[in-house]
């Protein structure tokens, strides 16, 4: 590696950590000066679009606008990391500050936030420089995206059951950002094309019917949200590590027995909460 690259790294990780470090204070700032008792719903999904487009417009940046096209998928998947965070942070903690305990509680909810968006960002980068040269890293590149996939499946979730939207909006709507996640993530490790489609449609369908099980069953949002999100860290490590193909039929039958255990198992739960 010349210096001239050496240099421009350099360059990209001080922009990256100038980034994820912006995002997390306004967050950290426009909580502590909350002026109502309780967030406005619309105002917090307002908050998150607006810090989505800070994301992509400063990835953008931060990539001196060196991009291809699959490049704007690994944006995006950053972005939506930050969308999802930030609604999370928001509904998780609905109540104004006013104690100096929950000052420093959320002080280091922010770190975390920091660290959260630095390692998106860091691999939205991975991924991208992959596109132009063959690099090592990419395998810690599509592992992070595993990562992101999965907090982002779990905030998604969570602040959906919060919001607390109509039955016929919800379902729909929990399909549709279940799809992308998946979908947007299939894409960033690479899977072939013959397969993505079946395996897409297989996880969707275990982190769906996981949901449906067990989105009836009680308050407790943040627990039910683990149930989709432990489908899907399954689904994934069984999908990714086989190739589900007429001639590996076998493969096939022991994840839909699986997907049909798991699935009896939720709504057991869901009847007898």
């Amino acid at each position: 590696m010349n210096k001239a690259e050496t240099n421009t790294d350099k360059e990209k990780r001080v922009k990256l950590v100038l980034l994820a470090a912006f995002i997390a204070l306004v967050i950290f700032v426009n909580k502590i000066f909350q002026s109502q008792t309780q967030v406005l719903l619309w105002r917090v999904y307002l908050n998150a679009g607006i810090y989505f487009l800070i994301a992509f417009v400063g990835l953008l940046w931060a990539f001196n606008f060196q991009i291809k096209k699959k490049s704007l998928l690994f944006l995006l998947q950053s972005s939506l990391f930050i969308f999802s965070e930030s609604i999370f942070v928001e509904l998780f903690f609905f109540q104004k500050f006013n104690r100096i305990y929950e000052f420093f509680i959320l002080l280091i909810l922010m770190l975390l936030v920091f660290v959260g968006n630095y390692i998106s960002f860091l691999m939205a980068n991975v991924l991208n420089v992959d596109l132009f040269k063959k690099i090592p890293l990419v395998h810690v590149g599509r592992t992070s995206s595993y990562l992101v996939s999965l907090f982002m499946m779990y905030f998604f979730t969570f602040s959906i059951l919060v919001t607390g939207f109509q039955i016929y909006i919800l379902i729909p709507l929990i399909i549709i950002i279940y799809g992308i996640i998946i979908y947007i993530h299939y894409l960033n490790i690479g899977m072939e094309e013959g397969e993505i489609w079946r395996k897409f449609l297989l996880t969707l369908f275990l982190c769906v019917t996981l949901f449906l099980g067990v989105f009836l069953s009680g308050d407790l949002h943040e627990l039910i949200s683990l149930v989709p999100v432990a489908g899907y860290y399954l689904a994934v490590g069984v999908v990714s590590k086989e190739k589900i193909a007429s001639e590996k039929k076998g493969t096939a039958y022991f994840f839909g027995i699986l997907i049909f255990l798991i699935s009896i198992v939720s709504l057991l739960v869901n009847i007898f909460s």
